[in-house]
């Protein structure tokens, strides 16, 4: 459970919302983009932000939180500090730390030119690699890094860890971002996670997507989803997830815009259609009262369709809070705040509910100590080579072989000529930049060259003269993405095992479900993502360095029509 305040904190809580106005109290409920004067969806359309434009609204609007996609950097460090010193309450600054980077397919590096700080976070593989890896210490000790690191430079909240069950393998986001589909595993990890967050007060995680994503082949981004298990099996798997995360202490949890039929039916007079965001009976009846969770709940990003397709821009984030939200991610600040404010005067949401989740919001800034100091100490000079250390074992660890005929992949023999071919879905999330594979293997004598997306022409032409062929799947569906890789790549895939070429590997830098559209594949080596170390770990394994020892963290796919027609 929630560690409880000492007195000296718990002092600090109590004086503090005893001196707030009620719209001082509002303004911490709401957690933006930065700047926030226009709502903001893209984090790309923010990076050029300036100190000034980050404090001039805060004098309007006190905000309890800022949401941040940046990595850190020196000079954003210089540009919180001046946000801190400007606020009359610490502002909690949050971030959607996935492991892997925020988009799992994006390949960042310690050369990525936006900032000048090796990012832990974004060199890190993904979260289903660490399930891969099987060795919840090592995840601890990654997350652990990465919370010390972030918090030396002013970030204090990540959303993260993903606790959702990868329960159907055509659900377009959960994928890579999720630990696997067996309970047992998730939890291992997602506790791992939480305490390697947590560890010492450092960072407060976040377990999400309430009440659990994964068995909808829906995505919220684009609509409202539904979590279809029955009460039985929901309460043996995710059930299980969210008490034990809850038991472990984490300090938050994100509500999804996700409905929960089977518990709402239960109640009377309930709509089981309404996402977890404007569900009472599941936020507060189920989450708080039926699981005890005590800490602050946020929602899901507010822009999403799974919350704006249900209710008025106007009602939004009013309906959000009435159901028992504490924080609001992602609102349009200025709009937003003037609508609570107007609420609450009218008497449609009562000022006890406000101060209450105030109360809450000061309580997780309090065991954050951000009332004393919103940043630390800089990490040990060892921190960064053993951050790195650590974070190469499990991209070591996780790289998985798929077998199904022939019993090893590929070896290299160091100075063959070797060809790249990429295949890569068409996205805002794909990346084919294979390059730091290909210079691992360029160090031992091989040369290498590149084909992406080619057409039948173009492999008939090529491959004949290269002496191994590496297929390489950069796929991680994303927001909108209900495909694979598409007929057109498999039949190209088909076509390279079967009538091209002799000596073949085939590598997916994405989600494992690519496997249901490549059944003739003999075998395949799973990275689970495309972070620099997985990709350097891939290459040692087809030059004979390193043994893919890694679990598979879900079952392969079934597409069976038996199993579709079902």
């Amino acid at each position: 459970m929630i560690t409880e305040l000492n007195a000296e904190d718990r002092k600090w809580v109590d004086s503090t919302l005893g001196s707030m106005t009620i719209e001082e109290c509002i303004a911490q409920m709401l957690v933006p983009h930065h700047p926030f004067e226009k709502p903001q969806t893209h984090f790309e359309s923010v990076t050029n932000a300036t100190a000034d434009d980050w404090l001039r609204p805060l004098d309007e609007i006190p905000l309890g939180g800022i949401c941040i996609r940046k990595p850190p950097s020196d000079e954003l460090k210089l540009v919180l500090e001046k946000i801190q010193n400007h606020s009359k309450i610490p502002v909690i600054i949050g971030s959607n730390i996935e492991l892997g980077s925020s988009s799992p397919a994006r390949i960042m590096n310690e050369n990525s030119p936006r900032t000048n700080v090796f990012d832990y976070a974004s060199y890190a593989p993904s979260m289903m690699a660490f399930a891969a890896a099987n060795d919840p210490d090592l995840t601890y000790e990654t997350c652990r890094f990465i919370a010390e690191q972030r918090r030396y430079y002013g970030y204090h909240w990540t959303f993260n860890p993903v606790v959702d069950l990868n329960l159907n393998f055509r659900n377009p986001i959960t994928n890579i971002r999720s630990l696997g589909d067996d309970t047992e595993t998730v939890l291992a990890h997602a506790t791992a996670f939480i305490r390697g967050f947590q560890n010492g007060g450092v960072m407060a995680a976040t377990a999400k997507h309430f009440p659990g994503d994964g068995t909808d082949e829906r995505d919220q981004h684009l609509l409202t989803t539904s979590n279809h298990l029955n009460l039985k099996d929901w309460y043996k798997t995710y059930g299980l997830v969210w008490k034990t995360v809850i038991d472990s202490g984490v300090s938050a949890i994100m509500s999804g815009h996700i409905a929960f039929p089977a518990y709402e039916q239960r109640i009377p007079d309930s709509n089981h259609t309404l996402p977890a965001t404007l569900s009472k009976n599941l936020q507060v009846k189920l989450l708080r009262e039926d699981l005890g969770f005590q800490g602050v709940i946020i929602s899901d990003a507010s822009p999403m369709t799974g919350l704006t397709s249900r209710v008025k821009v106007s009602d939004r984030a009013i309906e959000n809070i009435l159901a028992g939200t504490d924080m609001c991610l992602l609102p349009e600040t200025i709009k937003d705040y003037a609508f609570i404010k107007n609420a609450v005067h009218e008497g449609r949401i009562s000022e006890e509910i406000i101060i209450n989740a105030t109360k809450r919001i000061l309580e997780l800034k309090a065991r954050l100590t951000l009332h004393k100091d919103p940043f630390s100490a800089s990490p040990a000079k060892s921190s960064q080579g053993n951050a790195k250390r650590t974070i190469n074992t499990v991209s070591d660890k996780s790289i998985t072989l798929l077998r199904r005929g022939n019993p090893e992949p590929r070896k290299l023999k160091g100075d063959e000529n070797v060809l790249f071919v990429n295949v890569f879905s068409k996205g805002p999330f794909s990346n084919s930049n294979l390059e730091p594979m290909a210079n691992s293997l360029k160090n031992e004598g091989c040369s290498v060259e590149l084909l992406e997306n080619p057409t039948d022409m173009e492999l008939r032409e090529n491959l004949p003269n290269f002496h191994s062929v590496f297929v390489n799947i950069c796929h991680v569906p994303m927001s909108g993405s209900f495909d694979q890789i598409g007929a057109g790549f498999g039949q190209a895939l088909w076509r390279i095992a079967h009538m091209f070429h002799d000596n073949v590997a085939y590598t997916c830098f994405g989600t494992p479900y690519v496997l249901a559209e490549l059944t003739h594949v003999p075998n395949m080596l799973l990275s689970y993502g495309a972070s620099v170390p997985a990709q350097e770990a891939v290459a040692k394994v087809y030059l004979g360095k390193l043994e893919p020892k890694g679990m598979l963290p879900v079952k392969e796919p079934d597409i069976s029509w038996q199993n579709i027609l079902r």
